[in-house]
């Protein structure tokens, strides 16, 4: 598993079970004997403000490999949407958030992701 060091800038990575992207990083001097940490900057996938964690140089961490896709909405049940990948006509089933799942309509293009074998809508275009 890889370490805190290994973290770059633009890798997303898991906090607390949920994928966020890193948006800076920075060494932190802490104590006077010098020892250092990783000052950890991110943005969670669904939104929000950029946060901040505190990382030994070998903590563990989860990196995970996330690419958007361009979809479009083929069909909308109560808890599942049903999606074509625009680039290989593919379908899936995706879950989305309550405020994105409320507003979407068949036909809609959106942007979503597919992370640990799951869909999930991130938001309408």
């Amino acid at each position: 598993m890889p370490t805190a060091s290994e973290l770059e800038r633009g890798n997303y990575f898991l906090v607390n079970s949920e994928p966020v992207r890193i948006t800076k990083k920075e060494v932190v001097a802490f104590g006077t004997h010098s020892h250092s940490k990783l000052k950890i900057f991110y943005q969670p996938l669904n939104g929000g403000g950029e946060k901040t964690i505190t990382l030994q140089h070998a903590d563990k961490v989860e990196i995970v490999e996330i690419i958007r896709k361009l979809g479009q909405v083929i069909s909308k049940a109560s808890d599942k949407v049903q999606v074509m990948d625009m680039v290989s006509y593919e379908t899936l089933d995706a879950t989305a958030p309550s405020e994105i799942s409320n507003n979407l309509n068949e036909g809609d293009q959106v942007t979503f992701i597919e992370l640990k074998g799951s869909i999930q809508i991130l938001e309408k275009r």
